[in-house]
């Protein structure tokens, strides 16, 4: 009798499935949208993640290639952004495209663009239903015949996501905004650090907002302001008034219910392009609290724009190597910002290297960094306490240790050759490389803490150095990030533009 009970109550419950089935089948077939909505509200929401990155300097001649960019695809894009967790703890399905960082460099080309480029629309149009898109950009890559990296593939994205999909940026404070982004883009998340050391944070910052967008129902709405100015990226530190003070007012203004994010972005003076300028930009609820908000603090940065000078000694190279070199600090370390590899420089100058082995000073002197894969390769094979000849010194050298460069992602990309000129090394890459911490030194095999000078091709120096020096010379050389604005040659920048043009302006 049991066995015999539960049989009819199986045959029943399959009848009564059977024709809700075929009601619902039927209802859905007269009113498909109504059955689209009911479906979709039965699921998860839908978040896209990606990073695609290249600084740009259109006077650098080096374009990346494939191998300069650390590349990850799917969940290990999570090894690099730190999102992952927050929008899956607010209840969302999280889908990740690809991470494409590189060292800063010059324009990149077409063919290298749309090779991850296409990735990530790929990823869309896989998931064209997405709630909401995160990227994760730094604002200023130039490519070749295009213009804007990013502007481009967020208009592309728009073309395959509902108007109703919101878009959520993280992006460098340096980065050069165009006008056209809030036609695309709902929110942005500039950096407020320079030194960059809030990045984690910054990410987060816009995960949090898109959040907010997706869980109120609002469509942010994104104000630009553009100031036109463009100054020395080394003068702009944000622990330092004014900056300081006006950072603090963006915190501020983003505790407010209404504004999403505040955000000042300084520009990357070494693009030559129409959008290359500092700007304001304000993420609100509304058109009014977003435009006014922008246009305050565009007046306030403006007003600031005679203020910014060197918080340390700029001089000249000539000027730099003499005072490291009568400097009684333990540590001087001097920067070669001309050749700046983190603003996109070759890093091949040896200008530096040269008025040192002029000087026959006795100090222990390390100039790190110099790229010059030829030089590796000719002495590779050569042993540690080796004699060699240097050509394009006329000098002999010995050579003093075999180490390895590291990436932009702090993974090992290839050879480093330390040469001894005496008291003199100099630390050769087989690919343009920044040292920008002492594990950079280590993997050189050269003993950052031996020497009383050390030259980097740097801008500022890293915070992750800071504490190694006593001292810090920024030498004014010339080369691809040159920091003296009148000197770029820039052509397509809109005029007037502070310093080059003397003029009033209000936003």
């Amino acid at each position: 009798m049991v066995a015999y009970r539960c049989k009819k109550v199986n045959i029943k419950n399959i009848c009564f499935i059977f024709y809700t089935f075929c009601f619902i089948s039927s209802t859905a077939n007269k009113n498909a949208n109504w059955y689209n909505v009911y479906i979709r509200s039965e699921t998860i929401m839908k978040i896209i993640c990606a990073s695609f990155q290249c600084e740009s300097n259109s006077r650098a001649k080096t374009h990346p290639q494939k191998y300069d960019f650390e590349y990850f695809k799917g969940e290990d894009i999570f090894k690099k952004l730190v999102v992952k967790d927050v929008f899956e703890k607010a209840g969302y399905e999280v889908v990740p495209a690809i991470y494409a960082v590189a060292l800063p460099a010059g324009t990149v080309e077409k063919d290298i663009y749309f090779y991850y480029a296409e990735e990530i629309l790929e990823t869309v149009k896989e998931n064209s239903d997405a709630d909401g898109i995160y990227i994760f950009f730094h604002g200023s890559m130039e490519v070749e015949e295009i213009g804007s990296g990013e502007l481009y593939l967020l208009k592309e994205i728009r073309k395959i996501v509902s108007e109703k999909c919101v878009i959520s940026l993280t992006m460098d404070a340096h980065a050069n905004i165009t006008d056209e982004l809030c036609n695309y883009a709902n929110i942005v998340c500039g950096f407020k650090t320079v030194p960059h050391t809030d990045q984690a944070e910054s990410q987060l910052r816009a995960a949090n907002c898109l959040i907010k967008a997706l869980k109120s129902g609002e469509k942010p709405i994104m104000y630009i302001q553009r100031v036109p100015f463009l100054l020395k990226n080394d003068t702009l530190l944000t622990r330092e008034e004014p900056l300081k003070t006006l950072i603090e007012e963006t915190l501020c203004l983003e505790q407010q219910e209404s504004i999403y994010s505040a955000n000042l972005f300084l520009g990357h003076c070494w693009i030559d392009a129409p959008n290359t300028s500092a700007s304001t930009v304000v993420c609100a609820a509304n058109e009014e609290t977003a435009k006014s908000v922008a246009k305050n603090l565009a007046n306030k940065l403006w007003a600031t724009r005679k203020i910014y000078r060197f918080k340390i000694e700029a001089e000249s190279v000539e000027k730099s190597v003499e005072l490291a070199l009568m400097g009684k600090e333990n540590r001087i370390f001097v920067t070669d910002s001309g050749d700046n590899t983190t603003a996109g420089a070759e890093g091949e100058s040896t200008e530096m290297l040269e008025l040192f082995l002029k000087s026959n000073t006795e100090k222990r002197i390390c100039v790190a960094g110099i790229t010059d894969p030829e030089l590796v390769e000719a002495f590779w094979d050569k042993k540690d306490g080796e004699e060699v000849f240097v050509n394009k010194f006329g000098k002999k050298a010995t050579v003093k240790s075999h180490g390895n460069i590291l990436g932009w992602g702090k993974e090992l990309i290839g050879r480093s050759l330390c040469l001894s000129f005496g008291n003199i090394d100099a630390v050769f890459a087989e690919k343009r490389c920044a040292f920008i911490e002492k594990r950079n030194f280590d993997e050189a095999r050269v003993d950052l803490l031996s020497y009383e000078v050390v030259t980097v091709k740097l801008g500022y120096l890293f915070q992750e150095l800071k504490p190694f020096a006593d001292r810090e010379i920024f030498a004014l050389s010339m080369g691809a990030s040159c920091v003296e604005l009148e000197k770029l040659g820039l052509k397509k920048i809109i005029r007037p533009m502070y310093p080059l043009d003397e003029f009033e302006w209000e936003a």
